[in-house]
């Protein structure tokens, strides 16, 4: 899946904050992984970006979503949010000179 520019001009780290921490309350016993594949569908963020995160993070992706504490939730978005972003300008046609 193509990350979607503008897509990602619409969400902010806070965004995805905001639905990790709604999930979080809703159903703290669901592993991260299964959050984070529901929040990628409802968000659209690259769901490489968010395995680098955890990858990056040291996170377990089995682990339920409620025993993240609020800053590994905080980090977890801003990371998965600078991934996304870095794999949109990464993937971003250059213009050539003329």
């Amino acid at each position: 899946m193509t990350p979607d520019p503008q897509r990602l001009a619409n969400t902010y780290p806070e965004n995805i904050l905001a639905d990790l921490s709604t999930r979080q309350y809703l159903n703290p016993q669901r592993p991260l992984e299964q959050v984070l594949a529901e929040a990628q569908n409802e968000l659209g963020f690259c769901p490489r970006a968010a395995r680098t995160a955890l990858d990056w993070l040291r996170l377990d992706s089995r682990r339920a979503i409620g025993r993240l504490r609020r800053s590994e939730l905080i980090q977890l978005a801003r990371c998965i949010h600078r991934f996304w972003k870095q794999s949109t300008n990464v993937d971003a046609p250059q213009s050539q000179p003329v």
